[in-house]
């Protein structure tokens, strides 16, 4: 588990612990665990995030532009939200 941040539209929509983030960058889909090593990203589309007491259930958010950064042992996510 780590520490994961989602911030958009300048607030804070979630910051818990996660088992795993998916986001969807320029070059891919990146999935970041625990102890990943450090990493910055831009993100495109939509990010998904696994929740710590249900590790089958993911919450998704649309994301429309946004930049991801993790150390490996925190996530922060900040990104602009599909106002569809």
């Amino acid at each position: 588990m780590f520490a994961f941040t989602l911030i958009c539209d300048e607030k804070e929509i979630f910051d818990g612990q996660v088992s795993k983030v998916l986001i969807e960058t320029n070059s891919g889909p990146i999935e970041i665990l625990p102890h990943h090593q450090p990493y910055m990203a831009r993100i495109r589309n939509i990010i998904s995030y696994s929740l710590e007491e249900e590790e089958d259930a993911q919450i998704c958010a649309g994301i429309i532009d946004g930049f991801l950064y993790t150390n490996g042992s925190r996530c922060i996510a900040i990104v602009d939200h599909d106002p569809k």
